[in-house]
């Protein structure tokens, strides 16, 4: 493991005994093949932004029941059984859900690790101190490229500058951080990702970037995906930065596409998705049983212990890039249905 990796666990063994147990049993389960995954509950889609590369566009013009916060603490009863520990409120911008409070008691904060994903908008000191309060341990705040860039790419002019100026009020309160990066290709032949990274170093933040991916609204922008020696050029910065992508080691393991293994989410309407970037139905979390559909994500090859490859759709390179993603886009239902899919 990581010196990082290593503190983070120091740290939750006095902070969060229960889930620190569940973590330290995460080699038993990967040696039997078993999820130890991050969950990411979309839990709603109400944002103040609209990205260009916004995952969840699509989703959100879907109708049907929404999640409510019972099916949150069912879904957090049967993760917690399942021996998972982290889960992520995303949306959607969850700074907008006025019940944000009550979702983070539904998943209980004692006995999980508790993330949210934000773009940061409405993260000054007094919501950051409360995120602290409720149980709130780390958030995900997505800094796509330096000021322009940033604030072209989220729509939202001096969206760049309110994110930087909440780092400083995050490590006061002791609320973590991960920087999300979504890698596109001009960003990284630009340059622009290395000066990036360079002048965020300051804050001693880790970063995650994360390989843009054709779908939601960013469908129509393949040009942008990046291909296999641009994912190596990424992968590469790791020796320098303090950064890890899709296919970094994790806590000492190797992973290759974490979809079902480290990741998978859920979207506001109970559907189970590889990860937020495959809108692939494997199951709905209103029929079945959360470990009943996670087992049938494991059991599908691309998906599997067994796959050790690059990122399914985040590099235009791959098997699954060009023959699993145009049968999404050509189905007749968004998300995909998993057995209308043909595997190869």
């Amino acid at each position: 493991m990581t010196t990082r990796e290593i503190e983070n666990r120091q740290t939750l063994q006095e902070k969060k005994p229960l889930a620190y147990e569940k973590i330290i049993k995460h080699p038993e389960k990967i040696l039997k093949k078993e999820s130890v995954a991050l969950i990411q509950m979309e839990y709603r889609y109400a944002c103040n932004f609209k990205c260009k590369h916004c995952a969840i566009e699509k989703l959100k013009q879907n109708d049907g029941r929404l999640m409510s916060l019972q099916d949150v603490k069912r879904i957090a009863d049967q993760a917690d059984a399942m021996g998972l520990a982290s889960i992520c409120i995303s949306g959607g911008e969850p700074l907008m859900f006025p019940d944000l409070r009550d979702v983070v008691d539904a998943i209980g904060p004692k006995r999980f690790v508790i993330s949210m994903d934000t773009n940061g908008w409405l993260l000054k000191e007094e919501k950051i101190r409360w995120l602290v309060d409720i149980g709130v341990d780390r958030i995900h705040l997505s800094i796509d490229g330096l000021e322009e860039n940033h604030d072209d790419f989220r729509g939202a002019k001096g969206s760049w500058k309110r994110c930087v100026e909440a780092l400083k009020v995050c490590k006061e309160y002791g609320l973590g951080v991960i920087i999300n990066i979504v890698a596109t290709k001009s960003l990284v032949h630009s340059g622009e990702l290395i000066r990036q990274l360079d002048f965020i170093a300051q804050f001693g933040e880790h970063a995650s970037i994360i390989h843009a991916k054709p779908t939601g609204a960013f469908e129509d922008c393949k040009d942008e995906v990046c291909d296999t020696k641009d994912v190596e050029v990424i992968q590469s910065l790791q020796d320098k930065y303090n950064i890890s992508t899709h296919l970094s080691s994790n806590c000492g393991y190797e992973f290759g596409c974490l979809c079902f293994k480290r990741h998978f989410s859920i979207t506001a309407y109970g559907d189970v998705l590889p990860c937020p970037w495959i809108p692939i139905k494997v199951g709905n979390i209103y029929d079945e049983d959360l470990e009943t559909i996670v087992k049938r994500g494991l059991s599908i090859k691309w998906f599997s212990y067994e796959n050790k490859y690059s990122c399914q759709c985040g590099n235009s390179d791959t098997f699954f890039y060009k023959n699993i993603l145009p049968q999404i886009e050509e189905a007749n239902t968004y998300p995909a249905d998993w057995k209308e899919i043909n595997w190869f």
